[in-house]
């Protein structure tokens, strides 16, 4: 990844063109498809286009790459799947959790830094989610795209960017821990019902 930096610093005119920003939202793009960490790109595209553009750019690149994982977690990969929740209750507990919870529950997994946002593109799609809640549901990782591109904004130079930690700010950690915690709770709540009318 060092190497890749290098070049892309290389390259941070090219970065600041309208092609360059095409290119980036790519790469974007397809670090989501592929459920590789984002959370670099993230850094880089503040570090290019400071806090505001940056997060406007990560913003729409994710919620792009997010919505075709869930096209294509729909599409292909959950009818492979249907025999599979079928033959496993546990499977079907969470699709009902999943397809009851809706907007409320996607949009506090996505404010959560415990549940990966990858994998949880993917994992909608398997399940009776509407996109509407899917793509709404995408406001919440607003504040950690911020919290990102404004701490990649403050590095000089590549060498800084490369040794930036990741960001630990109270408020986002207090978030963090709220909706995680009731993500917890309605997921528990859900489960308990369903298994009350079964």
């Amino acid at each position: 990844m060092d190497i890749f930096l290098e070049n892309i610093y290389n390259l941070s005119f090219f970065f600041n063109t309208g092609i360059g920003i095409f290119s980036f939202v790519c790469i974007y793009i397809l670090i989501v498809l592929l459920i590789l960490p984002a959370s670099w790109l993230s850094l880089l595209s503040g570090f290019l286009y400071g806090s505001y553009l940056g997060s406007i750019i990560v913003f729409f690149s994710a919620s792009l790459g997010a919505s075709v994982a869930f096209f294509v977690s729909k599409s292909f990969i959950s009818k492979k799947l249907k025999n599979l929740f079928s033959r496993y209750p546990i499977l079907s507990v969470m699709e009902t959790v999943v397809e009851k919870g809706g907007f409320k529950l996607i949009f506090l997994a996505r404010l959560s830094p415990i549940f990966p946002f990858s994998i949880l593109n993917y994992f909608y799609g398997l399940n009776n989610v509407k996109f509407r809640d899917f793509a709404i549901g995408l406001l919440g990782i607003i504040p950690g795209t911020f919290l990102y591109c404004s701490i990649g904004s403050l590095a000089k130079n590549i060498q800084e960017l490369k040794n930036v930690q990741s960001p630990n700010n109270l408020y986002m950690t207090i978030v963090g821990i709220i909706s995680t915690f009731l993500v917890v709770y309605f997921s528990a709540k859900y489960s308990r019902e369903y298994f009350e009318k079964s």
